[in-house]
């Protein structure tokens, strides 16, 4: 056993189904099961790049982040639907409308499995040093969710999945304004103005969404272990 294996087998993590489950009647317990599963596959799935790191802790909360890691790299967040408040659940409800999807289901989709494997990317950006780099943040979202694209499509009937949700993107991105001014470079503008962004979940979303799909579109370009050997 080599010591990624220890680590894993130290904080408890095992490997299990990378199925998608309801998560709409899925407790918080359940939620923090499938997120544990989808980070020790990403490690095994890393080899080498992610060989030395420390797998962070999963914890289950409604945070006003979502689905996010400490900067350490040491905690990764997420949250159960049954965790957020009503209000909440009718902002995604509004953003889901007209997608084949329940609010539900695609929320799960986006926070406690899309979003999983993004966040570890950037686990592996601060691992090496490179997530410092405020002119790039653009590129290190797009260059997360290639990530996350990549390690869902290694999965048993990943592709399918992904379609399934980037389907749902789709319509959502559809029901969200557009945030870029017109006439500005949507690139610059997410660069100059993230924090206030991050602030703002229609824009944010707007963009996260637009990023999804446009990591997609990618998906033959690199392959998993491509996409981690290289930075953004």
């Amino acid at each position: 056993m080599d010591r990624r294996q220890l680590l894993l087998a130290a904080t408890g993590l095992a490997a299990t189904a990378m199925t998608a489950p309801a998560w709409a009647s899925d407790s918080a317990e359940a939620v923090k099961a499938q997120v544990e599963a989808t980070l020790v596959r990403f490690f095994e799935l890393g080899g080498d790049v992610t060989r030395g790191m420390t797998p962070p802790k999963v914890f289950i909360s409604f945070t006003p982040q979502l689905s996010w890691v400490n900067p350490a790299c040491t905690e990764l967040h997420s949250v159960a639907w049954s965790q957020c408040p009503p209000p909440f659940q009718d902002l995604i409800a509004g953003w889901a409308k007209g997608a084949e999807m329940t609010p539900e289901v695609f929320f799960g989709e986006v926070f406690n499995a899309f979003l999983v494997p993004h966040e570890l990317s950037h686990c592996i950006d601060t691992y090496r040093g490179q997530a410092d780099d405020q002119s790039l943040l653009y590129q290190n979202e797009i260059h997360a969710n290639r990530v996350a694209v990549a390690f869902w499509l290694a999965q048993e009937g990943g592709e399918a999945r992904m379609a399934r949700l980037m389907k749902a993107c789709s319509v959502v991105l559809s029901n969200l304004p557009n945030p870029v001014p017109e006439g500005q470079d949507k690139v610059a503008f997410f660069n100059a103005n993230y924090e206030a962004l991050g602030g703002n979940p229609p824009a944010y979303g707007w963009y996260q969404f637009r990023m999804f799909l446009d990591a997609w579109d990618a998906r033959k370009e690199a392959d998993l272990q491509t996409l981690l050997l290289h930075k953004a």
